[in-house]
């Protein structure tokens, strides 16, 4: 149940802090127009995040890392564009539509960060009985309301902060949306980074590969500070409408100024209570969780002629065996061995390409990606596609498994 929550919280609650300031701060100057944000903004990401996990489901042809390039390309523009016009724009009157330069960069970044950030929500559910859990049992409704529990927390997350922000004075509210949005840039262009330097699409210098581990090792820090904004905005609103005194000239005005008062406080309230409950969840919660999965610290094994050997008599029982080359630049380099049949052998990185660096563990004879909890079928590791590791090249010789240095520098950088 805890694991399934983090994943779920872990995939939205950056996106959906954002999205809540974002709809929030437009709605306050007015340029918030539900029914058209939702038909060519919400819509499109969602139905193009449906499709992607189903491509990934039914085959192995759509490669992630590409897909993911073109959507932040896309969500950079236009949130750069986006971010101009709000600075320049000034609030509108009622009676006046927002222009259509900011209507389509509204539409834009919504329907970037659905497609973006949205298709492991619909990946998630296809993991919960794979190989694990009966369906008529405890344990998968478990899995099943976890997953729920982390949505709901994450919808919450947000909506409040839409309230917050809808009710927070501009003068207040912009400053901290702008460092938010900065702050959630910053993540997808270190995500572009990390996608073109892993794949060979950029030169590999040695200062943007050292710019990238810097701001990977920080990357948690991003998330913090994004959401110490949203509860910064949560608090002022809740001392800005504690302070306020209800105006009006007649008794009616004045008791439903009281009204709107009550309702910031309690929407400020509940943001804080939300922002709180999902960084313990993914702090104290998250380490919890990685108690409970046992996974064999990798062996470091030596290294000659540019070649690595792994005698079968060490690799040939059928169990995950859990390896790492530090690079020419000290990056740990993890890979896995598992002999899957008499004659056939499954290698390829301790990383995919759709979770990354997470790694694989085995639990009850069975493999299983550390942060999706996915079950690898064991017969098609070594061959590319969905949760399956990275497929790495080897071939046999005077009964070792080996496997060139030169194979595992060149995927160092999915290690950083």
């Amino acid at each position: 149940m805890l694991h399934f929550m983090i994943l779920t919280v872990g995939a939205m609650l950056a996106v959906s802090v954002l999205t809540g300031m974002l709809l929030g701060y437009a709605k306050r100057r007015n340029l918030l127009e539900t029914r058209l944000f939702f038909r060519h903004g919400f819509v499109p990401g969602l139905v193009t995040a449906a499709a992607l996990a189903l491509l990934e489901a039914a085959s192995a042809i759509v490669v992630r890392e590409y897909y993911n390039l073109a959507v932040l390309c896309t969500a950079l523009t236009a949130e750069a564009w986006l971010l101009f016009l709000l600075a320049v724009k000034p609030p509108l009157p009622p009676e006046k539509a927002p222009s259509l330069s900011l209507r389509a960069a509204f539409c834009i970044v919504l329907a970037a960060w659905g497609a973006f950030y949205l298709p492991d929500l619909f990946i998630y559910p296809s993991h919960f009985a794979v190989g694990v859990v009966e369906i008529a049992s405890s344990e998968f409704v478990f899995i099943v309301t976890g997953y729920l529990a982390g949505l709901a927390l994450s919808l919450l997350v947000g909506y409040s902060l839409f309230r917050v922000c809808t009710d927070l004075p501009e003068k207040t509210s912009f400053p901290l949306f702008s460092l938010a949005f900065a702050l959630f840039v910053l993540t997808q262009v270190v995500t572009i980074g990390q996608i073109l330097l892993g794949r060979g699409l950029v030169p590999r210098r040695d200062w943007a590969l050292d710019s990238l581990i810097f701001l990977l090792n920080r990357a948690p820090l991003a998330l913090y500070l994004i959401l110490g904004a949203a509860a910064l905005a949560a608090a002022l609103l809740w001392r800005h409408s504690a302070a306020s005194r209800p105006e009006g000239a007649n008794p009616a005005l004045r008791r439903k100024a009281q009204s709107v008062i009550r309702k910031s406080i309690r929407w400020s309230g509940a943001a804080l209570v939300f922002l709180t409950t999902a960084l313990l969840l993914m702090t104290a919660g998250a380490r919890f969780d990685a108690l409970e999965a046992e996974i064999s610290p990798p062996v470091e094994m030596a290294v000659k002629n540019g070649l690595i050997a792994h005698p079968a008599s060490l690799v040939g029982d059928g169990a995950l065996h859990r390896f790492i080359y530090k690079s020419n630049k000290g990056v740990g380099v993890r890979y896995i061995i598992v002999k899957k049949s008499e004659t056939a052998y499954g290698v390829g990185l301790d990383a995919c390409d759709v979770c990354g660096p997470s790694g694989y563990y085995e639990r009850k004879g069975q493999i299983i990606c550390t942060l999706c909890d996915v079950v690898m079928n064991k017969s098609t590791i070594g061959f590319a596609g969905g949760c399956n590791p990275v497929p790495l090249k080897f071939f046999l010789q005077d009964g070792s498994l080996i496997i060139k240095t030169a194979d595992l520098e060149a995927q160092a950088s999915r290690f950083m």
